[in-house]
C-alpha cells in the first residue's frame, strides 16, 4: 500500500501554465511527455520510470534534487513545455539545470515493454551520469 501511494506521489505532478522553466532547485529534471491515447509501450515507460525513480532514488526526490513530472502533451496548459522541448507524442528526457537534454526516448520504446528490468537498468545508468 504505501508504495502504491508514493508512485501517485510521483505522478501527479503537473506543470504550471505559461512559460516553462526547469526547477531550478532540481540537479536532474525527468520528464515523461504522453498522448491522450496510450499504448503498452508508452504505459510500460511511465511505469518503469516510476520504478527506477521510487527504488534508486526516493531520498533525491523527497528532497527535490531529482523531480519527476508527467505531461499530457495534448494538454493546453502544457503547451509551453512541449513547445520548449519540441515534443509532441511519447517522450522520455532528463534535463539538467544547464539545459543539458538527454533523450531517452528510443531506448524507452526499445526496452520498457519487452525487457523492463534491462530499460530500468539502463535508466538508472543514465540517471547517475547526469547526477555527476
Amino acid at each position: 500500500m504505501l508504495a502504491c501511494c508514493i508512485i501517485f506521489t510521483i505522478s501527479c505532478r503537473q506543470a504550471p501554465p505559461g512559460e516553462w522553466v526547469p526547477d531550478p532547485d532540481a540537479v536532474l529534471n525527468v520528464y515523461f511527455f504522453h498522448i491522450n491515447e496510450r499504448c503498452e509501450a508508452c504505459n510500460a515507460i511511465e511505469a518503469n520510470t516510476k520504478t527506477v525513480l521510487d527504488k534508486h532514488y526516493r531520498t533525491l526526490i523527497d528532497n527535490g534534487t531529482v523531480k519527476f513530472y508527467s505531461f499530457n502533451v495534448s494538454a493546453k496548459g502544457n503547451r509551453a513545455v512541449t513547445q520548449k522541448y519540441q515534443v509532441s507524442y511519447t517522450s522520455l528526457l532528463l534535463v539538467r539545470p544547464d539545459g543539458t537534454v538527454t533523450d531517452y526516448t528510443n531506448t524507452a520504446f526499445n526496452y520498457a515493454a519487452i525487457d523492463p528490468l534491462k530499460f530500468q537498468d539502463l535508466l538508472k545508468s543514465e540517471i547517475e551520469k547526469n547526477l555527476e
